[in-house]
């Protein structure tokens, strides 16, 4: 994933741990700014 649209997807998936799945499944496995990047938007969920 090159530029991170993950806000965009987080808007489409109302529940937080399936966009969370749905966020890291997009990811390439050796990228951790984009997993790390799914973290951080799973965290927002909780405020």
């Amino acid at each position: 994933m090159n530029k991170y649209d993950l806000q965009e997807k987080k808007l489409q998936i109302s529940d937080p741990i399936e966009s969370y799945f749905e966020c890291i499944s997009i990811c390439d496995i050796k990228d951790g700014n984009c997993i790390s990047k799914c973290v951080e938007i799973l965290k927002q969920y909780e405020n």
